[in-house]
């Protein structure tokens, strides 16, 4: 990170609260104004000339003002940014996620993703955890017809996945709830990549009646862990990035809202905002995303145990109110944590 003067660190703090808040390039003379006319417009010239030398401003227009680049949003958030604690209103709509009595993992990340839209007026995202990573607490079979079954495998968070499975043959209710007690006597508090293992051992020596539901188990399990955009991903407030100024192209916003479409994209970036605890800001070309360009991610982990953990944030313009966003991801991380830890 490059070393600023105090004078440039202070002009490039007011032009960043000054576009954050309208949107608008800052000319001298709002600085100026800004600062009480403690500088003169041609001082505060020369400063965002310098400012604009070292790739933190650039000029939109012929007409006078800079806008702030993808490494000056960077600076800030790393070395001019302090956070404030969230508001009275904002405490208490947060504080609303944990009074809730919740009886399916499902609808905390729901809830949670659209409190964070609502709140940051931007789109709220939650990423359920890693299947393969988390712990098998049992497994249900639903017979549909006649040979159709729904396989439900819940996780020791409560979080539940299902698929149908088609047989070649009629299987008896008795055998299905044979099957169910003995998978979970045998695989509770099992972490799901080691069932497979354990399914393929039992398919060698266990009873002949089991192999053809037990190979059609563990196709399941490969599906379901063998996909990592299978993971359930929760956001809302998609449609309030519509409001924001420097999005209004249409062009831009299909390219936006294809973005949020491909999942695996999303689930990859996400992920490597995972690999470390707490708040990660990414910020425009960061992504690698090449239709969020223009768009900034904040995210805070949040943890179901102390092996297993999802993500979640908030998407918006590179301009976000950082200072006041970053506290409310964090604050929704542990409210999660907290609900995920009592169920």
């Amino acid at each position: 990170m490059e070393t600023l003067t105090d004078r440039e660190k202070k002009v490039l703090e007011l032009i960043m609260n000054s576009y954050i808040t309208s949107a608008e390039p800052v000319g001298s003379r709002t600085l100026s104004k800004l600062i009480a006319n403690r500088w003169s417009s041609a001082t505060i010239r020369n400063v965002m000339s310098d400012l604009e030398e070292q790739g933190f401003l650039y000029k939109p227009h012929i007409v006078a003002g800079r806008i702030p680049t993808g490494k000056a949003f960077r600076y800030y958030v790393n070395s001019l940014l302090v956070p404030r604690l969230p508001g009275k209103r904002e405490l208490q709509i947060l504080d609303g996620l944990t009074a809730h009595r919740y009886s399916q993992v499902e609808e905390i990340m729901g809830d949670a993703s659209r409190m964070l839209a609502n709140l940051c007026k931007y789109a709220g995202i939650v990423v359920e955890p890693r299947m393969d990573l988390m712990f098998f607490k049992e497994v249900e079979f639903v017979k549909l017809s006649r040979t159709t079954i729904l396989v439900l495998f819940v996780t020791s968070s409560g979080i539940v996945h299902t698929r149908l499975v088609n047989t070649e043959e009629d299987l008896p209710p008795d055998l299905l709830a044979e099957m169910k007690a003995y998978m979970n006597e045998r695989c509770e508090g099992s972490p799901f990549y080691t069932l497979r293992k354990k399914i393929y051992e039992d398919l060698t020596r266990d009873r002949e009646d089991f192999h053809s539901l037990m190979a059609k188990v563990m196709d399941v399990l490969e599906e379901i862990m063998g996909k990592d955009d299978g993971r359930e991903v929760y956001i809302e407030g998609t449609s309030k990035i519509i409001d924001v100024p420097e999005l209004s192209n249409l062009t831009r916003l299909r390219e936006l809202f294809q973005a949020f479409e491909k999942k695996e994209k999303l689930l990859k970036l996400l992920d490597r905002s995972m690999e470390q605890e707490g708040i990660h800001v990414t910020i425009g070309a960061e992504s690698e995303i090449r239709e969020m360009r223009d768009m900034s991610i904040i995210t805070s982990t949040y943890r179901i145990d102390e092996e297993n953990r999802g993500i979640l944030g908030v998407i918006g313009p590179l301009r976000m109110n950082y200072s006041r966003i970053i506290p409310i991801v964090n604050y929704t991380a542990r409210a999660v944590t907290d609900l995920l830890r009592v169920m």
